[in-house]
């Protein structure tokens, strides 16, 4: 917040729109804290509307247990879906532990033994019937849905092909967790690939319904936000898909042709080039 009253005491005026992640109450967002890990499955969502595919009888496997991991597969287990394995570090043992229960992880009880800093608690997981396997075991499970939640370059050249040939979708809700070799060998299997740009959208577009919320002196509803998220990203999910069809582009690849035109029509627009 320093900087919003450094940037308000140099042009002399109140702006709290100009930094954005800011407290409720405060001039932030309800609905800020799980705008990243719900609009993933937002996306998620419309992407097995698309492939046919029921969600109430897809599995999921996720790296990480952060706040976007959380609420991610909150949403996810709430429509319908079964997440039975979660990676998550360990800050004491210093290392990652891969938390599996084929019947399904209940994920409220999850959140309930992991501390402040993603440490989950192993005696209390096995307890709730986890299996606890090494940090790096999310990515082989058997499963429909891989969402990597947290780091980049997790999805590499040496472990791509731990990828179980049931996997249907890949879901990027960390940044960059795909590297290019490996994304090489992902789309020769022709696994959907739901890209982190598309996919963790969500946080940056409640970051700008904060600032719409600021510059109007007026905030929404928690329901109110959720909603307009949710149509935000399933119209970005549409528009990405449909140039998919289309041009029989990978998804990728799409995102990335949609993204580059309308940077270059609007700096056209602007007489900049």
């Amino acid at each position: 917040l320093w900087m919003l009253d450094e940037y308000e005491t140099i042009v002399g005026g109140r702006y709290p729109g100009v930094i954005t992640g800011k407290p409720v109450g405060m001039g932030g967002s309800l609905g800020r804290t799980e705008a990243t890990g719900f609009g993933v499955v937002f996306v998620l969502r419309e992407a097995l509307k698309a492939l046919n595919i029921d969600i109430t009888k897809t599995t999921a496997s996720i790296q990480g247990f952060g706040n976007v991991a959380q609420y991610a597969a909150l949403l996810y287990t709430q429509l319908g879906g079964k997440v039975i394995a979660i990676s998550c570090w360990d800050n004491n043992d210093k290392t990652a532990y891969t938390f599996k229960n084929a019947e399904g992880l209940d994920i409220e009880k999850l959140r309930s033994i992991t501390d402040t800093f993603g440490t989950v608690d192993k005696a209390k997981a096995k307890e709730m019937g986890c299996e606890i396997l090494p940090g790096d075991a999310w990515i082989e499970q058997e499963v429909d849905i891989l969402i990597p939640a947290a780091l980049e370059n997790q999805i590499k050249a040496d472990n791509v092909h731990k990828i179980s040939e049931k996997v249907k979708v890949l879901a990027e809700a960390a940044n960059g967790p795909t590297t290019p070799e490996a994304d090489e060998v992902i789309k020769e299997r022709g696994i959907f690939v739901i890209p982190d740009f598309l996919a963790n959208a969500g946080g940056v577009t409640c970051s700008y319904f904060e600032q719409v919320q600021c510059n109007m002196n007026y905030f929404w509803e928690k329901e109110e936000v959720m909603q307009k998220l949710d149509t935000k990203m399933t119209a970005a999910f549409k528009v990405v898909y449909d140039l998919h069809k289309e041009q029989n582009l990978y998804m990728r690849d799409a995102a990335y042709v949609i993204s580059i035109n309308r940077v270059a029509e609007a700096v056209k627009k602007r007489g900049w080039v």
